[in-house]
This record gives structure tokens, sequence and C-alpha cells, in this order.
């Protein structure tokens, strides 16, 4: 997890009065700083290099919602390393064989829903999005993503949430983009 990624689930999750969330991070960022500075073993080194990394972007594509099409995702989430509980999710969507993609974002509750979601991509604005409900799991905001905002992802290199919270602090949330590209590739 990058420090802008921490410090906005820091300021998203206090916005929510998640203190024994808020805890947990720091705690997991404490705790990962005397490991990386820790001599290891060389064994142990070698396995964790070759060891394939988990997809940052995962893609799904399910048939449940229309028997005769296939409903394809391509989704990442900022997940807190202990206690492995999600932050935000940013997903789109399209159907199988076709380009118009959408775009469905869960963020944290707490936000100023007036305000929305502004979307860039390396800091160059790709879009604007409205909240469309909130729930116990966390606030909603979609929209149509063009040709220009899907180009922009797949040179980019981290996609960038700004949104609002009730009290007017601002908070960023990043998405790295790296296998964006693939995973979008891997869609039929």
């Amino acid at each position: 997890m990058t420090w802008k990624t921490l410090t906005a689930l820091v300021a998203a999750l206090s916005m929510a009065n998640a203190a024994p969330l808020l805890a947990q991070a720091a705690t997991a960022s404490d705790e990962a700083a005397p490991a990386e500075s820790a001599p290891a073993d060389a064994g142990a080194a070698d396995q964790a290099a070759a060891a394939p990394s988990a997809p940052l972007w995962l893609v799904s594509c399910s048939s449940q919602i229309d028997p005769e099409r296939l409903f394809c995702e391509f989704s990442q989430s900022i997940v807190t390393t202990e206690g492995n509980q999600r932050v935000a999710t940013a997903s789109f969507t399209r159907m199988a064989g076709e380009t118009e993609t959408n775009a469905a974002f869960v963020l944290p509750t707490g936000v100023l829903l007036p305000a929305g979601v502004s979307v860039s991509v390396d800091d160059a604005n790709v879009g604007e999005l409205i909240y469309q409900s909130c729930d116990a799991q966390g606030c909603y905001a979609s929209g149509s993503v063009d040709d220009a905002w899907l180009e922009a992802m797949r040179s980019g290199t981290t996609l960038l949430l700004d949104l609002k919270t009730r009290d007017g602090q601002d908070v960023r949330l990043g998405f790295p983009l790296d296998q964006f590209s693939k995973a979008e590739a891997m869609l039929p």
C-alpha cells in the first residue's frame, strides 16, 4: 500500500468513525517497517521473488443477469493488510463483445454526496461521477466511460478518485493501473 493510498485510507476511514480499523492499518504499516529492514533468509527471499504476485485487476464474467449475454467486470479493491477489510473498489463493466464501458465505484461512507467524485488518471481529469446511493457497505458512484478515459487508463500509472467528506475535507484514493490493459484484453 503506497503512502498516498494509506493517507487517503486514514482520511476516508476517519470520516466513518472507524478508529479500530485505523489502529489496525497503522499497526500493519508500523509492523511492516521493521520486517523490511531485518535481514532475510536467502532461501526465503529466493522463494518470494519466484512466487507470482496476485493480479491487481480481477476479471469475472457471468450470464446470470441475462442468460443470452455475458456480462464482464474487471475490478480492483483497496483492502487493509490487517483485517482484510475493503476500503474502496473501482470496477469497470461491459457486455462481452461490446465496447461500451461503465464505471462503478464503492467508496467509504461519510462523503459529501452533492460534491460527487472527480476521476483522473495521473492528475489528468477523465470524468465526474455522481453518487447513486449509500448503505452500510459504502457509497456508490457510477457513470459511462468514454474512449479518452479508457485510453488514459491503458497508458497511465494511477487511477485517482477525489472526493470530499461531509465536513469538507478532500480525500484522494489511488488505484494502480499496472496490468489494467492485460485485464481488459482478457475480456471476450
